[in-house]
């Protein structure tokens, strides 16, 4: 089964909903979800990285969250001129290439793009191009390449 962001939105207010619920009723933490249990909740059976059952609600809504990051890097790398696989970040690269700059700081380039835009959200409570949840993928996507072509350049 595949989860689409908003589903695993929906999933995620529930599974809040039932953690508030719990606390207020006094059940301890380690009783909030109990996989073994078929009157509680299983609000993330979806795909995760993680398929342990017993996983935190909150850890498998991140896994799932994750799951749809890497769906995300694939589409765009192909969307940016990648369908062969050869080079998913050959637009980070190219841009970094084009200023003379390392391509890790031509990832962090395009992080603070989003921050600024998240900064602009916050000031404004309104964005006009890309939704609140699209800028926070973004900067997170980034925020990873950009690690990921540090560790590349320093390892070269």
């Amino acid at each position: 089964m595949t989860t689409t962001f908003e589903e695993a939105n929906v999933a995620l207010r529930q599974a809040v909903a039932d953690r508030v619920a719990a606390v207020a009723a006094g059940k301890p933490s380690e009783k909030w979800y109990d996989p073994q249990d078929e009157d509680s909740p299983r609000p993330f059976a979806g795909d995760s990285l993680l398929r342990e059952p017993r996983v935190h609600p909150t850890s498998k809504a991140f896994f799932d969250l994750c799951d749809l990051l890497k769906d995300m890097h694939a589409k765009k790398s192909r969307d940016y001129g990648c369908p062969s696989g050869e080079d998913p970040l050959a637009n980070i690269r190219n841009g970094a290439a084009f200023v003379g700059i390392p391509a890790w700081k031509g990832a962090m380039v395009r992080l603070s793009d989003k921050v600024t835009r998240l900064a602009a959200y916050n000031a404004t409570g309104r964005l006009e191009n890309e939704s609140l949840e699209d800028n926070l993928f973004d900067l997170a996507s980034y925020s990873l390449l950009a690690l990921l072509l540090h560790r590349e350049e320093r390892n070269a």
